[in-house]
């Protein structure tokens, strides 16, 4: 494979279905848009409370259709985000699509030490220029951030207040 060309999305979404089939492959990981795999450690408990905790905000406040780690069709390749929420007629349409050909209606990147400011800010675009409607990001402390086209917002264009316990962090 040609690592210098940009793949199209059927070669990417080959790619990501012969990877998931084959026992031999990671737990967690994304192709970027060349089709190189791009490894994480597993999710820690901490950070895997923290993503529990923004699902729940989001059933609690849009209705309970946020899942995890779903993935995501991007010009920047198949990427997945932590935590994601789309309106349930969104999720019958999308059934046996994987990974979705559009972004959900919000994504949610949350911090991990291994993360830079630099690969969540390529992510957050990727992910709404896929079609989400906003990227929210959790800070490594705590912090929330809501996140559209401009960049940063002062808060959620779609009403959503993420609040974490402190005792998460």
């Amino acid at each position: 494979m040609d690592l210098e060309t940009v793949l199209d999305r059927n070669a990417l979404v080959r790619r990501w279905r012969e990877l998931s089939s084959d026992p031999g492959s990671p737990d967690y990981y994304e192709l970027n848009e060349f089709g190189e795999l791009i490894l994480s450690p597993r999710p820690s408990n901490d950070h895997q409370g923290v993503c529990k905790a923004v699902v729940a905000a989001l059933d609690r406040q849009l209705g309970p259709d946020a899942r995890m780690e779903i993935s995501v069709m991007t010009d920047r390749g198949i990427r997945v985000p932590d935590v994601a929420w789309m309106k349930p007629e969104r999720w019958l349409q999308a059934k046996g699509q994987t990974p979705l050909p559009r972004a959900p209606d919000i994504c949610v990147e949350v911090m991990s030490p291994g993360n830079t400011a630099q690969e969540i800010a390529m992510k957050s675009g990727a992910y709404v220029r896929a079609g989400a409607k906003e990227v929210i990001v959790v800070g490594l402390r705590g912090e929330v951030e809501y996140r559209g086209l401009e960049g940063k917002r002062s808060a959620s264009v779609l009403g959503v207040v993420v609040e974490l316990a402190s005792e998460l962090f």
